[in-house]
């Protein structure tokens, strides 16, 4: 009986012994991850206990170890971590100055490692961009910090104890992952900062939100002097004064206007390692005919063997007004938009005059031969064949005035959707 009670003793006593330890523990091990360029865990939290003698005040001198182990993670700046920190406190009703004494001991150790009166972190903020994919921004912060002092009389039994450990003349250290608290509540930066339309005449352009730029998680502020610009020429009279071919090598592509979008945010080809979405929608209207006799939205595509124009995968917009067409586009896209249809070369006759010259402006040139897509009839008026007239919008007075009350029924959305 004795013996046992000796054990008991014995096991009493180590225990106590083992409490009384200052260490590092990690609430939640599952949460713990191997750095690949520290070799250190990075959790999600963990927690530092120092004990301390009855009476003093100072850690003791191997609990510096502790400490600077605890900074090397918390401070690293390759961990992506950004931990809140507590000081905590734990003493009687008569040692409240001794605890104040060891939290802020404690804090200085900290802000001293930091050369500053509170904590500096510099640390590395992982980034995701529509045009660079993902990154990572260095942000510099103060680290949230508060500072704890317990009466273990006020405080209830069960926070007496951490994982079943006594807190009574002990200073526990918290460190919780929490970005939104160290570098704030952020969506990122998107240009446009909402869904903008740009409207022309007759076209317009939808630029979703984060169209021609969009960063998720920076800290960074968005640029605000977006600049677009739509440049019309869809009058059929100047299309065929000046008339040109769709630019392809080995198509022949006829075109019946086209707009010049212009844009400070507009990307280069291969100048982004992402694939930039096709999240810009390019809406013209359209006649029934054209329609019928599949007209379709052409933009430059890039590819290895260079800049080519091909048509698009073009819609049918339902409106109340006039039909119109629409196609998406991304920001490299962001130049001359053409709407026209793919012909044959045995075709070609079926939509050109044949001439002899390219002596007038307004001539093409197809093979060896010389085409015009119109000619004057007696009374001064263009004549063009049947195929390409339908291409062509060719509005009546009525069909104008119906264009002028759409815009009208659509200007009071347009204040609050243009790009800011």
């Amino acid at each position: 009986m004795n013996k046992r009670f000796f054990c008991c003793l014995i096991v009493i006593a180590f225990m106590v012994s083992l409490y009384a330890q200052s260490a590092i523990y990690y609430p939640n091990i599952k949460a713990l991850k191997p750095s690949t360029e520290t070799g250190l865990y990075e959790p999600e939290s963990f927690v530092l206990l120092l004990d301390y003698t009855k009476g003093e005040s100072a850690y003791k001198v191997k609990d510096i170890d502790l400490l600077d182990s605890v900074y090397r993670v918390a401070f690293s700046r390759t961990n992506p971590m950004m931990y809140t920190i507590v000081i905590e406190g734990y003493g009687s009703t008569e040692e409240q100055d001794l605890v104040k004494d060891r939290v802020n001991l404690v804090h200085r150790y900290f802000t001293g490692r930091c050369d500053a009166q509170f904590m500096i972190r510099i640390a590395p903020n992982p980034i995701s961009s529509s045009c660079y994919g993902d990154s990572v921004e260095i942000v510099r912060y103060e680290v949230p910090t508060d500072l704890r002092y317990y009466d273990m009389a006020e405080l209830p039994i069960s926070k007496h104890t951490f994982n079943k450990i006594p807190l009574d003349g002990k200073v526990k250290v918290t460190l919780n992952n929490n970005p939104k608290a160290c570098i704030g509540d952020f969506e990122g930066c998107s240009l446009p900062s909402k869904d903008s339309i740009i409207r022309s005449y007759y076209s317009s352009v939808t630029l979703t939100k984060g169209s021609l730029l969009k960063i998720k998680n920076t800290k960074a502020e968005c640029p605000n002097d977006v600049e677009f610009s739509i440049e019309e020429h869809l009058n059929y009279r100047e299309i065929l004064d000046k008339y040109f071919l769709v630019p392809h090598q080995r198509q022949i592509i006829v075109q019946t206007g086209f707009i010049v979008l212009r844009s400070n945010y507009k990307r280069e080809y291969n100048e982004c390692s992402q694939e930039l979405p096709d999240s810009i929608f390019v809406s013209f209207p359209v006649t029934q005919e054209q329609f019928d006799n599949k007209i379709k939205i052409f933009a430059k595509k890039y590819t290895e063997k260079g800049v080519e124009y091909r048509s698009l995968p073009t819609k049918k917009m339902p409106s109340k007004v006039s039909l119109s067409v629409q196609a998406n586009i991304n920001s490299t896209q962001i130049d001359t938009i053409f709407l026209g249809k793919r012909i044959k070369l045995e075709e070609v006759e079926d939509y050109f005059y044949k001439v002899k010259t390219d002596a007038e402006e307004g001539t093409i040139t197809i093979g060896e031969k010389y085409y015009k897509p119109f000619r004057i009839d007696k009374n001064g008026n263009y004549e063009l064949k049947k195929p390409l007239r339908v291409l062509f919008r060719m509005e009546n007075d009525s069909e104008e005035e119906a264009i002028e009350e759409e815009i009208k029924v659509d200007k009071k959305y347009a204040d609050d959707e243009e790009i800011e």
